[in-house]
């Protein structure tokens, strides 16, 4: 079997002629590549999905306090709120879960990058939140909740082959910007939409990222970092939604991934992690490079 793909359109026409799926084909590749049964791949697989839930619960289960004093509790906060105007059990949770995760992630906690640290809370916050609220039956174990963190996946690999995860390089278009997207596919994959929309909804979401800066408050992964994890969680749900009404991306996923590049590329220095543009650089947040340094 041919395992080689370069593009978005590639992947999906493997899928099809495997037979398997996207998520399936993703799962057979990694196997096939590894020399192992693809249950040791699902086992991994579920390793990594239970992982992601136990930083979850922990954010949840007390207040994040990071060392800083900029990370202080926000999903405890959220979770706990009765004043949000939307009153949906999936929404509030993602949100939430969102920043719950990457507030352990703020106080050195254990996490799985997806696709990267700052941006961990994205994908676990919107698929265990659908879980928790819609589909309780679902766990690590489950091949069609794997499945959905499969689909994130592939939406990582084609982002990270075509352009680049790392703020550094591209901005936090890089980084929150991706894990939007992959969020976006691994719910269209737990909603029973075709691979060809999971994709289209990656695409409706990294587009309206396009451009966002990595600015990090002196020089820590926290603001805004922490908070832009829930706001990247709505971007998701919302372009999931978009895509299960049948609208589709009037850009195919691969260019958008193409026009991140570029634009990334063009991205002066200041806004590429290095903290001296930005919030970074307001003078509360060289306020805080004083305190902290």
């Amino acid at each position: 079997m041919n395992w080689r793909f370069q593009s978005a359109a590639e992947l999906l026409a493997r899928a099809s002629e495997s037979g398997l799926g996207m998520a399936g084909f993703l799962v057979a590749r990694d196997a096939a590549y590894a020399g192992c049964p693809e249950e040791e791949v699902r086992g991994e697989l579920a390793h990594r999905i239970l992982t992601s839930r136990r930083a979850l619960d922990k954010g949840l289960s007390e207040p994040q306090a990071s060392l800083s004093g900029l990370t202080a509790g926000a999903a405890v906060k959220l979770a706990s709120s009765a004043l949000g105007p939307v009153r949906d059990d999936f929404f509030s949770k993602a949100l939430a879960y969102a920043l719950a995760v990457n507030e352990v992630n703020a106080c050195g906690g254990k996490i799985v990058a997806f696709p990267t640290a700052g941006s961990c809370g994205i994908v676990p916050g919107v698929l265990w939140a659908w879980r928790d609220s819609r589909a309780p039956e679902l766990g690590p174990e489950s091949r069609a909740f794997q499945d959905a963190f499969a689909a994130a996946s592939a939406v990582g690999i084609l982002i990270a082959a075509r352009a680049t995860l790392a703020g550094a390089a591209g901005g936090c278009q890089a980084e929150c910007g991706a894990a939007a997207a992959m969020a976006a596919a691994g719910l269209g994959s737990l909603m029973g939409l075709p691979d060809g929309a999971c994709v289209d909804a990656a695409a409706l979401s990294l587009k309206n990222c396009l451009g966002l800066a990595c600015d990090p408050v002196a020089g820590l992964v926290e603001v805004p970092c922490v908070k832009r994890n829930a706001f990247m969680a709505a971007n998701a749900i919302t372009a999931a939604s978009l895509a299960a009404a049948g609208i589709r991306s009037a850009i195919p996923f691969d260019e958008v991934v193409g026009a991140m590049r570029d634009i990334g590329d063009a991205l002066p220095a200041s806004l590429k992690e290095s903290s001296e543009g930005g919030l970074a650089a307001t003078p509360t947040g060289m306020a805080y490079w004083d305190k902290l340094r």
